[in-house]
């Protein structure tokens, strides 16, 4: 037997027992994409039980139900499944209405497309100290982990059952794209993309182009050459966007991504682990 909460990781329920992931997927649709290999290694080790039930819109209830037959044994506590209603902070109170855009993903969901890349978008075309208002049946939490990274502040208050709103409110300084993100990852100009492409010789630079492909395939394909990948070798990729799941993905590895935005449809990406040992 194997005893789990509702602050259990799924990611550790599913190295338990591979069988859950069907179990899991089979509560609600938004779940379903655990049965996808790449967006399952994205959510589920970010995700806990209590936040997966929230995003599928089910209970902890449902969670052991499925799980039991499994060999999985749930410990509620006292406070399972309930949350304080939290009080709306300050920035949400006095902003203008007119700096709040609203943008309701749940057509996207319902029609069984990702809005991860339409909410991108909309966060990017935000001036800075404007607001996102996501309307979802769902809290997202992998996208508020993902945009407080980026320094953005977050509330989320129930409307019903099956609606949720969450706000983001993006950082001032997030205006220009003139300075170096944080960790491994660097904003650049087009003069300092060349120079840090002027690193590398013809021979130690891989080129793909992944802009035709359907997702998950551009980060697939990406992933792909890089486990080929040597030290002092770099690879050039032509995306038509920042690819957010793949700068997660390698955000606590050895690498170091180098990204050029040409216009809102053509990004370069430049990555590697270290520069040629003849720099």
């Amino acid at each position: 037997m194997f005893t789990i909460n509702q602050h259990s990781k799924i990611a550790a329920i599913i190295r338990a027992n591979k069988d859950s992931i069907p179990a899991i997927a089979s509560l609600a649709r938004p779940l379903e994409k655990l049965k996808n290999p790449l967006l399952r290694k994205l959510l589920a080790a970010r995700v806990t039980v209590a936040e997966a039930a929230k995003i599928g819109g089910c209970t902890l209830q449902d969670f052991a139900a499925v799980l039991a037959p499994l060999g999985f044994t749930f410990e509620f506590t006292d406070n399972a499944g309930h949350e304080a209603a939290a009080q709306k902070p300050a920035w949400l109170t006095h902003i203008p209405e007119e700096n709040i855009r609203s943008f309701d993903v749940r057509p996207l969901l319902a029609a069984g497309n990702d809005p991860l890349k339409a909410i991108m978008q909309q966060y990017s075309e935000l001036e800075g100290g404007s607001i996102l208002r996501i309307v979802n049946s769902f809290i997202p939490y992998p996208l508020i982990k993902l945009l407080e990274k980026k320094k953005a502040q977050c509330f989320t208050a129930a409307v019903s059952a099956a609606e949720y709103h969450t706000w983001f409110l993006k950082p001032a300084e997030e205006n220009t794209l003139q300075t170096a993100a944080a960790g491994n990852v660097f904003v650049e100009t087009e003069q300092s993309f060349a120079t840090v492409c002027s690193n590398f010789s013809g021979d130690q630079i891989s080129e793909i182009d992944v802009r035709q492909l359907e997702m998950p395939g551009p980060m697939e394909r990406i992933l792909q050459y890089l486990e080929q990948q040597s030290d002092g070798q770099a690879l050039y990729v032509y995306h038509k966007r920042v690819p957010v799941y793949l700068l997660e993905e390698l955000a606590d590895k050895a690498w170091h991504i180098h990204i050029l935005t040409y216009s809102a449809t053509d990004t370069r990406l430049l990555i590697f682990k270290n520069l040629p040992v003849n720099v």
